[in-house]
Formats: structure tokens, C-alpha cells, sequence
């Protein structure tokens, strides 16, 4: 089912449009949410979160790409209840690893005062990965955004673990060095 079709229905508040998003995205939602959490129940209760999320929110939202915006609401969560997990001292999961991997390269969350300069950091880094290649772009979303593994990225995209590893210090190098030039360092 398309995603017009699937926001008609939430406009419409036809309830069958949550089984059409579980149905073309769930497993990738699930994947977003097991990778950042690493326990397979919080995974499920963020993935029906993320359809309240949803629901609640269309309308008077309506996102052009339905994948993005389901994909955005479940990592989100997620990333709460990681938050929330971590402060617990529960759970573990590749989080903490992309998050260390970032870490000597973005400031951290409670640096950043202002949301003004939130934003501004944000489209740096958008700047950043337009003007890298498809691949990098892609080895980037996959561990930044859906925190894959090295090993899952490389299987998904038919190369060694070690190229993935080898791309993602340089790509993380490139980034400190452009916002540094930028000013955010």
C-alpha cells in the first residue's frame, strides 16, 4: 500500500492504516528499535508507541514520506526509553557504542543551550552528508540513524566489515574537521 494511501486512511481515522504501517514498516521500525535498545520487549512497546505517535498526529501532520516519518517517531522513542534504560542501569545495546563513537566529535547534548543552535548543528550535519557519496551517506544513516552494526551494514551492502569500518572513521573525521570550519568545535 502506498503512503498516501495509508495517511488517507489516519486522516480519515480508519484504524486498518496501523496494520498498513506495521505491515511496510515493521521491521524496519522493529530493527531501528532492537539496535538502539537491545531487548526485543522494549522494541514491541516502542513500535506500538510509535503508532500512537502516529496516530495521534496525522492529522493535522501530514509527512510526504510516511517511512521517514514512522522510522523518526520509533527512533525517538526508542532513544527515550534508552535514556531511560541507561539512567536504570538496564539494559545493552550498540547505542552506547555509536554514541562514544560520536562523542569526540559532536558536543554534547547539554552544550548545545540553546535549540536555535540545536537546529543549526543539525542542518551541519545534513550539509555534511549531501556532499558525500551514495555509499557513505547510506554506511552513515545505517549506523548513526538506525545504529546497525558494522557487520549488519556490511552484509546489507555486500562489502567487508572492514570497509565499513575504515568508512565510518574517515566520515567521522570529515565531520569533526567540517564543523570545526563551521564554528560548532
Amino acid at each position: 500500500m502506498k503512503d498516501a494511501e495509508i495517511i488517507q486512511k489516519l486522516e480519515s481515522r480508519d484504524e486498518s492504516a496501523l496494520r498498513d504501517i506495521t505491515a511496510s514498516y515493521g521491521n524496519l521500525g522493529r530493527q531501528i528499535a532492537a539496535n538502539i535498545l537491545g531487548n526485543a520487549q522494549d522494541a514491541e512497546e516502542c513500535l506500538n508507541d510509535a503508532l500512537l505517535r502516529i496516530w495521534n498526529s496525522i492529522p493535522p501532520a501530514k509527512p510526504r514520506f510516511l517511512k521517514a516519518y514512522y522510522s523518526a517517531a520509533v527512533r525517538h522513542i526508542a532513544l527515550n526509553r534508552y535514556a531511560y534504560n541507561n539512567a536504570a542501569k538496564r539494559g545493552q545495546s550498540e547505542t552506547a557504542a555509536v554514541l562514544d563513537e560520536l562523542a569526540e566529535v559532536l558536543a554534547d547534548a547539554s552544550d548545545v543551550a540553546a535549540q536555535t543552535e540545536a537546529s543549526m548543528l543539525d542542518e551541519a550535519v545534513r550539509a555534511f552528508l549531501r556532499r558525500q557519496n551514495a555509499m557513505q551517506q547510506t554506511i552513515f544513516m545505517q549506523r548513526y540513524f538506525y545504529m546497525m552494526t558494522a557487520p549488519e551494514i556490511a552484509a546489507g551492502l555486500g562489502i567487508t566489515e572492514n570497509r565499513v569500518n575504515v568508512t565510518l572513521h574517515r566520515l567521522r573525521q570529515k565531520l569533526h574537521d567540517h564543523l570545526r570550519k563551521e564554528r560548532y568545535i
